[in-house]
């Protein structure tokens, strides 16, 4: 017996392992990824940083604290 919430019936949106049907799938971007400096030399594996992305930001400058023009998103 399907579950019933909210006037409609869930087994119209859910698969048979009861997650939701459909949607849209999203790329995640690059994180524009370094190595570790310190897991170079590791034995256990090597561990990546995210530096990242750099944009321009539109506005005047004295409205930023660093007062350049680019901002790092992470």
């Amino acid at each position: 017996m399907a579950k019933q919430g909210k006037g409609y019936n869930q087994s119209m949106f859910t698969n048979k392992d009861g997650y939701l049907k459909g949607g849209n799938v999203i790329e995640v971007p690059s994180q524009n990824l370094h190595l570790d400096p310190r897991s170079k030399t590791s034995i256990r594996g090597r561990n990546y940083i995210a530096q990242g992305d750099k944009n321009e930001v539109k506005g005047t400058s004295r409205m930023l604290k660093s007062k350049s023009k680019t901002v790092t998103w992470y």
